[in-house]
């Protein structure tokens, strides 16, 4: 990327969000510029971020010693009210393995590379997080005080090796106290590097990047919970200090979220920045393109030194209508390890029989509803107002009509909506991978967009986007957990789902869509998983 878009001229800030938004929401019916584009795949990036000179530490084999905790619980956790205890290393190689290769992906499904990369030269691996397209576009770090269970300095977590990159000596952690108002001893960060997703999806890569570095941040909240920590991201925060203390330029890679570790305090006053750190990265994309709706949209969510705004409601307005009381929850069958380590999309692999029953269906809502109230720093827990809202449009789930529903967590109930057509959702999903004849159920996330940013300007955009990812990846573990299957798709007409919904006249907006049901079962397969568990009693 080699320019700098100046969001100030012309539209305000939170009119260039809402109009990068309504063109993702109209794509299907719009073409996005640059039209005539096209994938060039044999120039396309590394999957992973690797420096040429920064010394590395290996890190403990990820979730060997995670306590086993049902996803359900670890997510319940996850929704409290901050604490202030400092993760052990071992608990951090967790946290970081959330991103890092667990396993590689042999089985065939209706995806267009799944002959592909049965191909030795062209592995594709698992991570226990999803993301859009599997392009992996998030990057972690950690930026360690002197009380942290590392030595001081600022480090990255490679994920092809599952080691941490040493790029800097240096104690960085009063920079990023100033940037987010929160004095801590460690840092999590996380950004998102945008060629990685950019290089397929173009102008469409903002609105896909968001959700995936909410999706990793929901990994990294479910993973510390179970190992008892309870944190509370800052997604409010001046970019420019934590940008040069990580070594990267805000545009071409920039930091969406800062989680605060160990003891913490408000931050008295903005430290003097050190100099930049020069570091070498490999890129292996000969050419690196630009794309002006995310330059334009990633440079109007900057906030700098703008104050925090006061705290906004912006929950969706209560829909009124006929209950269907869903089943009491009954324990989960995989924990959130197992979970972790065997979540992938269900791409054609659905069957509508047998029906899903209202057991599955209402365990998947209720454990993804936790995230929903976890807080942040601009809603802090024990929050009362979700931005977000799970509805349910079901084809073969026992004992649903195949009309709309809203989730209402409080009571565990589905209230019904309007009625539609199942046969026009599939008519309006532009993809192939799926055949949604045989998905029993499509989920779907909505929020409150126009009120966020109206509250948030632009950057209510991209902290909505942030919690749809968490939701999407707390569904993902929730569905593995109960042996379902499940796949987070981007391609239904939003318009068409918006009508679905009967959200034409409100400000309610469908950001995404999980589609959930069981798998067809007796297929072959290899087990390529890099780490396994001991049997309880096996010595090794």
């Amino acid at each position: 990327m080699t320019s700098q878009i100046d969001a100030t001229a012309g539209p305000s800030r939170a009119e260039v969000a809402m109009d990068y938004a309504r063109r993702m929401f109209e794509r299907q019916r719009v073409p996005l510029p640059p039209l005539g584009f096209q994938v060039d795949w044999g120039d396309q990036p590394s999957r992973h971020k690797l420096y040429v000179d920064a010394p590395k530490l290996p890190l403990p084999v990820p979730f060997a010693n995670l306590p086993s905790l049902a996803v359900e619980e670890a997510a319940a956790r996850a929704a409290g009210p901050a604490d202030d205890g400092l993760p052990s290393l071992d608990v951090l190689a967790s946290v970081l393995g959330c991103y890092g290769l667990i396993d590689r992906r042999t089985g065939l499904n209706w995806n267009e590379d799944s002959a592909a990369k049965l191909k030795p030269a062209a592995p594709v691996w698992a991570r226990p997080t999803a993301s859009g397209g599997g392009m992996y576009p998030a990057e972690s770090y950690l930026v360690a005080g002197s009380q942290a269970p590392l030595r001081t300095g600022v480090y990255h977590y490679d994920t092809a090796h599952h080691s941490l990159d040493r790029l800097s000596s240096a104690n960085r952690c009063a920079e990023l106290a100033g940037a987010t108002g929160v004095d801590a001893g460690l840092y999590l960060v996380a950004t998102l590097k945008f060629w990685k997703n950019a290089f397929k999806y173009n102008s469409f890569s903002y609105h896909v990047v968001t959700q995936d570095v909410g999706a990793l941040l929901a990994s990294w909240r479910l993973v510390l919970a179970a190992a008892g920590y309870v944190v509370e991201p800052v997604l409010w925060f001046d970019e420019g200090p934590v940008s040069t203390a990580l070594a990267v330029d805000g545009r071409t890679e920039a930091p969406f979220v800062v989680v605060p570790l160990g003891p913490s305090r408000a931050a008295q006053a903005a430290a003097q920045p050190a100099a930049p750190l020069q570091l070498r990265v490999w890129e292996k994309s000969e050419r690196v393109r630009d794309f002006e709706l995310v330059e334009r949209v990633h440079a109007a969510a900057l906030v700098g030194s703008e104050p925090r705004p006061a705290r906004s409601s912006a929950a969706p307005v209560p829909i009124v209508g006929d209950a269907v009381q869903l089943p009491p929850l009954d324990p989960q069958t995989k924990d959130l390890t197992t979970s972790l380590c065997t979540r992938r999309s269900s791409f054609g692999l659905f069957s509508a029989h047998p029906k899903l029953s209202t057991a599955d269906l209402g365990s998947v809502l209720a454990t993804t509803a936790h995230l929903t109230r976890a807080g942040s720093d601009v809603e802090p827990a024990p929050r009362q107002d979700p931005w977000t809202r799970l509805w349910v449009l079901p084809n073969a789930v026992e004992g649903l009509e195949k009309r709309a529903y809203a989730y209402d967590p409080a009571s565990h109930q589905l209230i019904r909506g309007g009625e539609f057509d199942y046969r026009e959702v599939q008519r309006h999903y532009a993809l192939t991978n799926y055949n949604l004849s045989e998905v029993a159920a499509v989920l779907v996330i909505t929020g409150r967009l126009e009120a966020l940013v109206e509250a948030y300007g632009a950057r209510g955009y991209r902290m909505l986007s942030v919690e749809v990812g968490q939701l999407a990846q707390t569904s993902y573990l929730a569905a593995t957990a109960r042996g379902l299957g499940i796949g987070a798709v981007l391609g239904i007409d939003n318009l068409a789902a918006d009508e679905f919904l009967g959200l034409e006249e409100t400000d309610e907006r469908s950001m995404l869509f999980l589609l959930l049901g069981h798998e067809r079962a007796g297929r072959a397969g290899y087990d390529h998983g890099l780490h396994h568990r001991p049997a309880q009693g096996d010595p090794r």
